[in-house]
């Protein structure tokens, strides 16, 4: 199992994009932000993850020398020239030192799921942070980036008697995320550069978050469940563009919180209408009354299952979920290029592929429960 997922933050670019244009030439062609640095060797942690492997040729392009650590085996994408791999824990603090030798910049997305266990969180996730910190101190690296969670703004939610349940340990997540914040932002007192992103839910070809069960109810032509009406906004974005801001960030002198989401979304409800008319395969909408959503989550919790997602979470209260993105593009040039709708669309074209192809989709984590629950739930619904 592996706790060094990556998490990587956005990045955008202020560029025509052609979808056939290879990635080489795009990862090339970033436009530089208007304080740029000399990025000579940088180490990414988590990386062996999704986002890493978007990273690697974007780096390579501007003549950086990339290093991925984690504690995952060594992925086929990651043999190429140029890439170092180094296998370790970053609560380990002689691999974590080894590994910073020569680097410059660290982005570090090396994180513990809030699916694990509570001492596994809290070790990976804060004094994790706090070890790599402390090296890179050691090391005299000028610049870190933290991938971190628009989770760390959310007010606490713990079970009201269940210590483990999976509602606190997702609470315990949100308080280690805030800090490894603060750890980070220490170091910022010590001359390292600090800069931490905080980015949106976010999907694309490869990676399908939340939106996995909605992507298979639309393949079958199953109703598709919303809870609540779905007028409600909710900023997605897109990986292709969390990696192109990330590259702009990391050889950036910027420090401070950045925000990544989309800069064009609708409602949740034309977002999925948009979605629907694309696939053609007779889904339509099918909304629950926000009572009967709040409820039945509520009950969700109390029955110490998995919650769902924000995502489900927000359509369920009616409320927006947009993050301001102004100073992310002011200072980084970095513009957002895929809406909601397309990237939506793009992922859900890759998840039918891979369907197709092999007969399943490989995620990182298994479907909780209630998702499960979800899916089959839709088979009751008239068609």
């Amino acid at each position: 199992m592996s706790f060094a997922a990556i998490s990587l933050g956005p990045e955008q670019v202020v560029v025509v994009f052609d979808k056939k244009t290879s990635l080489d030439w795009f990862s090339c062609s970033i436009a530089r932000g208007a304080h740029d640095v000399n990025l000579h060797q940088i180490l990414i942690t988590g990386g062996a993850g999704f986002l890493a492997s978007h990273l690697v040729d974007r780096f390579r392009c501007h003549g950086a020398r990339v290093r991925l650590f984690d504690i995952a085996a060594r992925p086929d994408w990651a043999q190429g020239p140029g890439i170092e791999y180094v296998r370790g824990d970053v609560r380990d603090e002689k691999l974590t030192r080894a590994a910073l030798e020569g680097v410059d910049t660290v982005l570090h997305a090396a994180f513990a799921s809030p699916r694990q266990n509570l001492e596994l969180v809290r070790s990976v996730n804060t004094e994790g942070t706090r070890i790599l910190c402390r090296c890179a101190g050691a090391r005299g690296v000028a610049r870190l980036v933290l991938i971190s969670s628009t989770i760390v703004a959310r007010p606490p939610k713990v079970h009201p008697f269940l210590s483990n349940s999976p509602l606190t340990r997702l609470d315990a997540y949100r308080s280690t995320r805030a800090e490894a914040e603060k750890i980070a932002s220490d170091c910022g007192n010590t001359g390292m550069q600090v800069a931490i992103v905080r980015p949106k839910t976010f999907i694309g070809p490869g990676y399908l978050s939340a939106f996995a069960i909605v992507f298979e109810w639309i393949r079958l032509g199953r109703p598709v469940l919303i809870l609540g009406d779905g007028e409600n906004r909710y900023q997605l974005v897109d990986v292709r563009d969390m990696a192109d801001g990330l590259a702009l960030l990391a050889r950036s002198d910027a420090a401070g919180v950045f925000y990544f989401g989309g800069q064009e979304f609708g409602t949740v409800r034309n977002d999925l209408q948009a979605l629907l008319h694309h696939a053609r395969t007779g889904s339509r909408l099918c909304t629950v009354p926000r009572m009967m959503a709040r409820a039945a989550l509520r009950g969700i919790e109390l029955a110490n299952i998995v919650p769902l997602s924000e995502w489900h979470y927000m359509n369920a209260h009616g409320k927006d979920s947009v993050v301001d993105i102004s100073r992310t593009a002011q200072e980084l040039g970095w513009r957002p290029k895929w809406s909601n709708a397309q990237s939506l669309l793009d992922a859900y074209d890759w998840y039918v592929g891979s369907m197709r192809a092999t007969g399943t989709v490989r995620t990182k984590f298994p479907v909780p429960v209630t998702h499960r629950a979800l899916k089959y739930l839709s088979w009751f619904l008239p068609h």
